[in-house]
């Protein structure tokens, strides 16, 4: 035996070749249990890639973690078993050779690739909630392909630094400095404890906000059942590794005992069983059917299978889809409330710092309505809300639904009910129909949450397409509401504008999520319903040039799948051909209407033109012409194309963000004249009219 000054000066530096001989003399087992456990580990992960690479659609959420993970345990096994063979050929462990670079490096990239991809998979169930899945696995694709370059990059600055560790595996090890020894090891525990504590937080949230019943039940029971096999036995094992490396370290600068020497050996054959245990637990889950030959599987029941693989998708959808029913059902039982019922909505009072306007008025500035226009509403009516509650019963007794239908849990909120009452009304709107969930469960279960853009918004179309569900932001609900009082006014004042009219602003709050609150609009779809392929093309116009072009980089594409923009509208239409009387009128309102949200500091406003084909539904078209020729108009370049018009997308106000957005891309670009889309109201509007309005509808 050696001294304790012998055996104990132990940094990376100072392990010597004895010390390694008498080491694996004392404590052989764990190279017996890599040469065992390894094989096993390496076929089995071999199976699950061989799976995936053969069924690429289980790629995905969580499947890419699931993988990488996969694939680290297989490197893992690679190096534990020919660690195992160079100990038995060799009689010590490895040395400052190639091979322990070799090694070494894989291990590192191995360690912290899994940490990762395990602590993420472990957060999937929030970013479900959070309706996050997506950007959650564009990051974690990022940031696994820059580690993995940060720490090639590392071995390579510093060429000494994969060295073997005091439990006999090459790795980056720590160095031989008493302090950051320590430093890296509280790190470990701390990054472990954190994940620890948010991943029994992931399982919690998810059994409380994905509800239970309905189609959820199975897809959430499901994912649970390996979720927590999985997390669970490697929180475990992550922290059984914990305590004996904390163990490895004090004994090196601190215990100095030798029965205590056994810890390394039980850190390796407790990250051996680790690696061979997710193999298994992943191995084993029904919905990789890696038990079954795949000759025996119908295509059809592949395809589930692989369908329920990626079952956090499944459940992201079940819930898109319930949040839509329960729209739906709350739009229609706070129709059918009496008027009487309506309260005032003293609890959502607006936050002036939640949209950086700056404004102290919530209402705006109404100077400018009080002289010119008569005042068809009161402030009253514009602070009054009608509110319920909805859930499956009420859903059942309040619109008699027999089928089975499942809602949230909710309180339902409708701004202002006189008002938009007015112009539903007025429009000859039927929303109890257009929104009747029956007529729309078809295009419910096909429902995936389509994109809104930028913002991230989703729409929901009408059975019949004649109305639209956007969901908004908390900015854009304080911006409408500050301005309510003006729009109303505005819009009873001018019938033949031709900002696209709102009916109506709702807030959902999630009962079982406190603080959770879905805002969304219902309004008017400009294509009044005509199918798709008789939409021949559409215009998405700001009056700016910087980005504002579409087909320079799909010169090729099917115009009608397409949203252009302002550069591509005047390199094929020119501008609109429509009769010089209607032309005027048009121009006078576009104008007038771009001058009224000026007034407002609104910004970002776009004129979106449809040029949609009636030739043969024209007899169809005309019970929409009456009054609304503004926004219907007949083409006199060709018969039966009409062009449909309407200002969207106007609550968006000037504030300190779209300033900083303006610079930015000018500094980005190196140009200071650079004409953005983000310009102050007065700019945006004088550019909207002058480069926009009087090119597209030319005044003679």
């Amino acid at each position: 035996m050696y001294s304790d000054d012998e055996l104990y000066d132990c940094t990376y530096n100072h392990i010597d070749e004895n010390y390694r001989k008498q080491r694996l003399k004392l404590f052989p087992i764990d190279i017996w249990v890599f040469i065992i456990l390894s094989p096993f580990t390496f076929f089995g992960t071999s199976k699950i890639v061989y799976q995936f690479l053969k069924d690429t659609k289980l790629f995905g959420i969580p499947g890419d973690s699931v993988f990488v993970i996969t694939i680290t345990n297989w490197i893992l096994s690679i190096v534990q078993f020919s660690t195992a063979i160079y100990v038995v050929i060799n009689e010590e462990a490895p040395l400052m050779n190639a091979f322990c670079k070799i090694t070494g490096l894989a291990t590192s990239i191995v360690f912290v690739i899994s940490n990762l991809n395990i602590f993420v998979y472990a957060a999937y169930p929030l970013a479900l909630v959070y309706n996050a899945l997506q950007s959650t696995a564009r990051l974690l694709r990022i940031f696994n392909y820059s580690l993995v370059i940060i720490i090639i990059l590392i071995v390579i600055i510093e060429n000494d630094i994969v060295t073997p560790t005091l439990n006999g595996i090459c790795a980056i090890s720590a160095t031989n400095n008493e302090t950051m020894d320590f430093i890296i090891s509280i790190s470990y525990l701390l990054i472990f404890l954190l994940f620890g504590s948010m991943s029994v937080i992931y399982v919690i949230t998810l059994k409380k906000l994905i509800p239970k019943e309905s189609t959820m039940r199975k897809a959430r029971g499901q994912f649970l059942r390996y979720y927590q096999r999985f997390i669970g036995f490697s929180l475990l094992m992550k922290f059984l590794l914990g305590i004996f490396s904390a163990i490895n370290l004090l004994n090196c600068y601190k215990f100095h005992q030798s029965w205590l020497e056994v810890s390394e050996t039980l850190q390796n054959i407790i990250q051996a069983l680790c690696i061979l245990g997710q193999t298994i637990i992943i191995f084993n889950d029904s919905s990789l059917k890696l038990t079954i030959n795949s000759s025996q599987i119908s295509d059809n029941t592949k395809e589930i299978s692989l369908q329920q693989f990626n079952v956090l998708e499944q459940l992201h959808k079940e819930m898109k889809k319930t949040q839509i029913t329960s729209m739906l059902a709350g739009v229609q039982i706070l129709r059918r409330i009496k008027q009487e019922d309506v309260i005032q909505y003293k609890d959502l009072i607006i936050n002036e710092d939640q949209d950086g306007s700056g404004s102290n008025s919530s209402q705006g500035d109404l100077s400018e309505l009080m002289d010119t226009f008569s005042q068809p509403f009161t402030i009253e009516e514009i602070e009054e809300c009608l509110v319920t509650n909805i859930n499956n019963e009420i859903l059942k007794e309040k619109l008699n639904i027999n089928i089975e239908i499942q809602v949230f849990s909710m309180r339902c909120i409708l701004y202002a009910p006189k008002i938009f009452n007015y112009f539903i009304t007025l429009d000859n709107i039927d929303i109890e129909d257009c929104f009747d969930i029956i007529k729309n469960s078809s295009i419910i279960d096909q429902f995936n949450g389509p994109d809104g853009g930028k913002s991230g918004e989703f729409f929901f179309f009408s059975y019949n397409n004649q109305l639209i569900i956007k969901t908004m932001r908390q900015s854009e609900v304080n911006t409408y509401k500050k301005r309510l009082y003006n729009f109303a006014t505005y819009q009873f004042n001018n019938h033949q504008s031709l900002i696209n009219k709102i009916y109506g602003i709702y807030t959902f709050e999630r009962q079982e999520k406190s603080n959770s609150r879905v805002h969304f609009q219902i309004m008017k779809n400009i294509s009044l319903g005509i199918p798709r392929n008789q939409i021949l093309r559409t215009y998405d116009m700001k009056g700016s040039e910087y980005n504002r072009e579409v087909l320079a980089n799909k010169p090729s594409s099917d115009l009608s799948k397409m949203t252009l923009k302002d550069l591509d509208f005047f390199k094929i239409e020119t501008q609109i051909w429509i009769e010089e009387s209607i032309s005027k009128k048009l121009n006078q309102s576009l104008i007038n209407d771009s001058k009224f949200l000026e007034r407002q500091q609104l910004i970002d406003y776009s004129l979106l033109i449809m040029i949609i084909d009636w030739n043969q539904k024209e007899t169809q078209l005309q019970k929409y012409l009456d009054g609304q020729q503004i926004n219907i108009i007949p083409s006199i370049k060709e018969k039966g194309i009409y062009y449909h018009i309407a200002i969207m997308d106007y609550l968006q106000q000037w504030n300190v963000n779209k300033s900083l957005e303006r610079k930015t891309k000018k500094i980005i670009t190196m140009n200071m004249q650079l004409d953005t889309s983000a310009q102050e109201p007065n700019i945006y509007g004088k550019r909207f009219q002058d480069k926009l309005i009087n090119r597209i509808v030319p005044l003679k």
